[in-house]
């Protein structure tokens, strides 16, 4: 059974495929302590399992469909400067940004650890690095706009228990799957969470899409003229 996700926008498509996706959640995370610090405590329902996953993506669409705010998530491992897209996640107006990440921290880092096992499942527990840009700005990011930053999140806010209070249904994940040839997307960001390389031309860009398996040439001219509309 396959669940298409209607928030898939610009080259980065959303699949959800319960065929597909059990082994995203075998995962042992969940039951890892620091070695020098205190257990970091999971809450039940962000636990990575396939009933949060769903629920948390019910509650995206939701909260998008109601024009709540949507934010990309990229996540980073600190040794190197590639940052993955693994997703999205909505909020509800009372909650802030960062609570929302911190909410569903877990998810999401044990979700990006299981999509790009290579380069991110080897990294202890709380040190990946967990960063956002505007809702549905893929096209920017890939085009290296120099005026794009993106922002980095905390796992741990300064009163964290007002991060625990929010319910699960204030906040959404919308975790990125690949398709079977999809390279996944990615960038390569600065410490600052600016472009690492200069802004890219149309033809630049087309190879880089190209690479990763993202958009054909009418999709891009699509979501260029929707860009230059203000759509």
């Amino acid at each position: 059974v396959s669940f298409l996700l209607s928030a898939s926008h610009g080259f980065v498509s959303h699949r959800f495929a319960t065929t597909r996706t059990s082994r995203l959640f075998n995962s042992k995370w969940d039951n890892l302590e620091d070695e020098d610090d205190e257990p970091y405590k999971v809450s039940p329902d962000m636990t990575y399992l396939p009933r949060n996953v769903m629920r948390q993506n019910q509650h995206f669409l939701d909260i998008s469909q109601a024009s709540g705010p949507t934010h990309d998530i990229y996540v980073r491992n600190p040794s190197n400067d590639v940052f993955w897209f693994c997703g999205k996640v909505a909020r509800v107006s009372d909650v802030s940004l960062e609570q929302c990440v911190a909410r569903q921290w877990p998810l999401v880092e044990e979700h990006a650890a299981s999509l790009r096992p290579l380069e991110l499942s080897s990294v202890k527990r709380g040190e990946l690095e967990i960063w956002t840009a505007p809702g549905d700005s893929e096209l920017d990011v890939a085009y290296n706009r120099p005026d794009l930053a993106m922002q980095k999140m905390e796992r741990d806010l300064p009163d964290t228990s007002s991060g625990r209070k929010i319910r699960n249904t204030m906040v959404g994940f919308l975790a990125e799957i690949y398709d079977d040839d999809e390279q996944g997307f990615r960038t390569w960001r600065t410490e600052e969470g600016l472009p690492a390389n200069p802004e890219a031309s149309v033809e630049e860009l087309e190879k880089v899409l190209e690479s990763m398996g993202g958009m054909d040439d009418n999709e891009l001219d699509e979501e260029e003229q929707e860009q230059s509309e203000g759509v």
